[in-house]
């Protein structure tokens, strides 16, 4: 038994020292990668600086250029301007003159139109006048044929009044037989 645990004593020694070279070369390998990691970022870090160093140099070189086609755009946008205006001086002149022979134009025009208008009213009263004289006669009209059907109306519910008031009748309308008829089944 006790030589038994003197071997496990002496492997676990021989275990520990085993594990402590594995770690002491794990951290080397740590060391040495955490180096080329920096290495790296260091030439990727320079390797950025210098595109950015180009950039800012193309777009110095490239404002530049903007800057004197800007300029040149500016010269000749006002010298354009310059004619332009000589033009339009030209042309407000003759739009006066335009301008001037218009409003004469259009007032003798508005002249003509408003005693056309005046006519046409004149015209469109005298026709609603008449249109409303001949509504009135044919409402008249209409009113006599009205009071005169009434009229007749109320002279035939007279007679036919009259005639059904009567007990003897000579001849006897249908319409009498058929309620003499009636009287007698129901009477």
């Amino acid at each position: 038994w006790y030589q038994r645990r003197v071997r496990e004593a002496v492997v676990s020694t021989q275990s520990t020292g085993y594990l402590d070279e594995q770690v002491q070369k794990e951290k080397e390998a740590e060391r040495e990668l955490e180096s080329l990691i920096n290495e790296e970022v260091e030439k990727q870090w320079q390797k950025r600086v210098n595109q950015w160093q180009m950039e800012r140099e193309a777009r110095r070189r490239m404002t530049e250029e903007m800057v004197e086609i800007r300029r040149k755009q500016i010269a000749e946008k006002l010298e354009m301007q310059q004619k332009e205006q000589d033009g339009l001086l030209r042309e407000r002149d003759e739009l006066k003159a335009a301008y001037s022979e218009h409003e004469r134009l259009e007032a003798e025009k508005v002249k003509r139109t408003k005693e056309r208008n005046l006519g046409y009213q004149d015209d469109l009263r005298s026709q609603m006048a008449y249109g409303e004289a001949i509504k009135k006669r044919e409402v008249e009209e209409k009113t006599r044929e009205l009071q005169m059907q009434n009229f007749a109306e109320d002279a035939y519910q007279t007679k036919l009044a009259t005639a059904l008031e009567r007990p003897v009748v000579d001849r006897a309308h249908p319409l009498r037989k058929y309620q003499n008829t009636q009287d007698r089944l129901f009477g």
